[in-house]
């Protein structure tokens, strides 16, 4: 009985874990670190990710990519701050969700933006 009790807990994964594997997955990603952290009634999450570019348009492309997967695989009914960079080769360019086009602070911006309910 207590290995079936076990088992589940064994198997579950974070938030991070999940929204780190999405965008990992993602073509152009060369490193992800995600920290999320429940804070009282919402909760935080802060992801840096790294590229092998320093090309412009394809930073964009990743950006768009990467936050699509994030969004994707976060619980509809999930709320967060999000603090979300995207970085060039040399690391001396960055983008963040709100170089789409609008801003986008939290994933309810984003799921407006993609059209996501």
């Amino acid at each position: 009985m207590l290995a079936l009790l076990l088992l589940p807990a064994c198997g579950a994964s974070s938030p991070a874990d999940t929204y780190r594997e999405a965008i990992s997955a993602i073509d152009g990603v060369e490193r992800v670190s995600v920290e999320w952290a429940r804070i009282g009634a919402g909760d935080s999450t802060s992801i840096e990710i790294d590229t092998a570019t320093r090309d412009t348009a394809e930073l964009h492309r990743i950006l768009d990519d990467t936050v699509r997967a994030f969004v994707e695989s976060a619980d509809r009914h999930e709320e967060t701050t999000l603090n979300y960079m995207v970085y060039s080769q040399d690391r001396s360019t960055y983008l963040t969700p709100s170089d789409l086009g609008s801003v986008m602070r939290s994933l309810s911006d984003i799921r407006e933006h993609y059209g996501i309910d």
